[in-house]
């Protein structure tokens, strides 16, 4: 399915059977997408071995709450069967 980086809404859209989602991520010093990559490690794993990589950065790093030396960061986003799945 085609994901989209969405810089500035701190949030990933994916088109799902036509329609737009938006996969937002809670981290609290703001996220700016650069690049997503989806990528199966383990298929035998179920949702565990699956993830979508995204980088976060911005021109301004220092401008973020965590200030001078912030640096680009690298998140897994997994979409999980059910909120309570382990």
């Amino acid at each position: 399915m085609p994901i989209a980086s969405t810089n500035g809404s701190e949030s990933l859209t994916v088109l799902v059977d036509g329609k737009l989602h938006q996969l937002h991520v809670p981290y609290p010093a703001g996220f700016f997408t650069k690049n997503v990559d989806g990528r199966i490690d383990d298929p035998n794993t179920g949702w565990k071995g699956r993830g979508v990589w995204t980088t976060t950065g911005t021109r301004a790093p220092f401008h973020n709450e965590t200030g001078k030396g912030e640096r680009p960061r690298v998140f897994k986003v997994q979409m999980r069967p059910d909120p309570l799945a382990r």
